[in-house]
């Protein structure tokens, strides 16, 4: 009988330990919503810096990449997918006329991680 309870005992601290990770890591689309400071690494023009503008409207994201010339979305996001704590955003690159994507995972409560199309790392940080 002492051997059961353990046993019972076990897996209910498994399942709640489990259940707990798993809320601790889930954020929802509401992290990602702001102004993200971003920087792209080893692009054939090099490391980039852009800024990235995501907005919540009726319950779903919207945003896309600032033009810095106009300060307004230059390059509108077509999709935005957020799983677990990764948001991956697609658009069309204006160079190339094809469908990209970026994607960005919480690193902390004011940082990201991601890359685009999991080929250049990128870093940022949440604007103020």
């Amino acid at each position: 009988m002492k051997t059961l309870s353990a046993l019972f005992f076990f897996c209910f601290l498994s399942v709640v330990l489990f259940a707990t990770n798993a809320q601790a890591q889930t954020v929802s689309e509401d992290y990602f919503v702001g102004t993200w400071n971003v920087t792209a690494f080893g692009l054939p023009q090099g490391d980039t810096n852009m800024i990235i503008q995501l907005d919540k409207k009726d319950g779903k994201l919207s945003g896309g990449i600032i033009d810095p010339a106009t300060n307004k979305i230059g390059t509108p996001f077509t999709k935005i997918n957020v799983a677990a704590n990764k948001l991956t955003a697609y658009f069309i690159a204006q160079e190339q006329g094809m469908e990209v994507y970026l994607s960005l995972e919480k690193k902390d409560d004011t940082n990201v991680k991601g890359s685009i199309m999991d080929m250049f790392n990128m870093e940022g940080t949440k604007a103020k």
